[in-house]
């Protein structure tokens, strides 16, 4: 009897279990697995090989191209870039004889930059990474498309499944993606400090991605030449948008606060980078101005000239010091420099227009003076620059400039090798040279022409202004080897003969 109800409650319990393993199976609606059978009803029509990534997407068509766009969490991307070993996320140069997809090669200095600026703030919007991978490897589909539902016209949303092993070839974000890789691998796993709030936001932050299927490799590439080929962005409106250079930020700020510039409506150009009509000089003219009253010529590339700039204001705020303040210090005494400058240098005093139109115009301006070109504005830019350096007070030297021929008709007959020939009283074949000519009577013409805007120009100018006021005992330093190696017109271990001195 015992027995009987024992096997009894073990029935029970047994059907107990039966019906609860029954409703867990309902409720988990295949998720467990149990038998062969429905391991072959779940996997009956679908592709079992292993995924790369699954994610929600939106499915358009370009042309008669697919394209799913979706955004992907930062570290997930970084993860999946990394995997290379199973072909994802390959960037290759372009080859002409290579059949893969290529790319134009990687430039780190670009790299670098991005990095920076978002390891500095990482809550800049990431731009969006293009992908593109074909539609089958022999065969073998690549991803798998899951509709939904159509949002729009033309518009589904679904589930995109790209499976493992698929090339996933940079379209266009290559240099992003590294910069992206960068500065997750820097913050990550930071325990305390600035890293550990800037990976908490990449943690949080998502990036664009848009994936292309495209097999034909010829097709990939036009599309990143027509599509990726931006315009370059002019060097006067890169100094007006990244204010995060000090060098910028010094240049741009000048121009706007200095009354050579604001005394009159666009004066200051930024969407373009010459000076035409009613401007004077675009804010990459200032900058070059700016950064040579502060460091002369070292400026050769972005990264020395903002390196060099950097070094100078730490230098002047010292180590307890801020550069922000250091650096609106600095603007402050420029433009007070150049205001006082544009009361008496030839040319620009002559820039205030009466309302009886008395006056020059900036482009009668630019015609006849030769600060009116960006090369005569570097001139003066890196005399004052001397000045600073050795600590000669900048309203002496501006008031020295206005004793110079700034004039570009300011010339001598002279004789040369024993030909007579006309010559600029200062900057012949620097910044200006006398052609000769003859007019309609036969008569002997001489023409003022530019010499052209090169930096050995402008450089071998700005020596000989530095010459000439080296005749005043006041500025005599100004002229010494040490303040032209701090101006970069000699090198402070240079080898072999001297460079021969500009002539009067």
């Amino acid at each position: 009897m015992v027995a009987q109800r024992r096997s009894a409650r073990l029935r029970s319990r047994r059907a107990r279990g039966e019906l609860k393993n029954n409703r867990q199976a309902k409720s988990w609606k295949g998720k467990l697995m149990t038998s062969e059978a429905d391991i072959q009803a779940m996997a009956e029509g679908e592709d079992m090989r292993p995924v790369s990534f699954r994610t929600p997407a939106f499915r358009t068509m370009i042309g008669d191209m697919p394209s799913f766009n979706f955004v992907h969490p930062v570290p997930a991307l970084v993860e999946l870039r990394a995997r290379t070993e199973s072909g994802v996320i390959v960037r290759k140069d372009f080859d002409l004889d290579d059949e893969e997809y290529g790319n134009r090669p990687i430039d780190f200095k670009h790299v670098e930059k991005i990095a920076n600026g978002l390891y500095d703030r990482p809550d800049t919007p990431i731009q969006q990474i293009q992908l593109a991978i074909p539609k089958d490897i022999d065969g073998e589909k690549t991803f798998r498309w899951k509709r939904f539902n159509s949002i729009s016209p033309g518009v589904e949303f679904g589930m995109l499944t790209v499976y493992q092993g698929t090339p996933m070839h940079i379209e266009n974000g290559q240099h992003t993606l590294e910069a992206l890789a960068r500065v997750w691998d820097r913050v990550k796993g930071a325990s305390f400090g600035d890293d550990q709030k800037k990976e908490g936001v990449l943690k949080a932050s998502a990036a664009p991605v848009q994936v292309l299927v495209q097999s034909d490799r010829d097709e990939v590439t036009r599309m990143f030449v027509v599509a990726g080929m931006t315009k370059p962005i002019s060097p006067a409106l890169m100094t007006a948008l990244d204010q995060s250079s000090y060098a910028n930020r010094f240049g741009t700020q000048v121009g706007r606060r200095a009354r050579l510039l604001t005394d009159e409506p666009a004066r200051l150009v930024y969407l373009r980078s010459a000076a035409r009509e009613e401007s004077l000089y675009s804010t990459a003219h200032m900058r070059g101005f700016t950064t040579a009253t502060l460091v002369g010529f070292r400026d050769r590339t972005p990264d020395a000239r903002e390196a060099n700039v950097r070094k100078v204001l730490e230098e002047r705020a010292g180590s307890s010091g801020n550069l922000n303040d250091e650096l609106e210090t600095v603007i402050n005494e420029t433009v007070t420099a150049l205001d006082y400058a544009y009361d008496r240098i030839p040319g620009w005093r002559e820039l205030r227009r009466s309302p009886d139109g008395a006056g020059l115009s900036p482009k009668q301006f630019r015609a006849e003076y030769l600060h009116g070109s960006p090369a005569g504005l570097y001139v003066i830019g890196g005399v004052l620059g001397a000045a600073r350096f050795c600590g000669v007070p900048l309203n002496d030297v501006v008031d020295a400039l206005a004793r110079l021929p700034w004039g570009r008709s300011e010339g001598k007959l002279r004789k040369v090798d024993g030909v007579e020939r006309m010559q600029h009283l200062l900057f012949e074949g620097t910044l200006v040279r006398f052609e000769k000519g003859t007019d309609s009577d036969g008569n002997v013409i001489w023409s003022p022409t530019t010499a052209g805007g090169a930096r050995t120009n402008y450089e071998a100018a700005t020596e000989s202004v530095l010459k000439e006021l080296a005749r005043e005992a006041a500025f005599k330093e100004m002229f010494h080897v040490k303040t032209l190696v701090h101006l970069g017109l000699r090198s402070a271990n240079r080898r072999g003969r001297p460079r021969k001195a500009v002539e009067s």
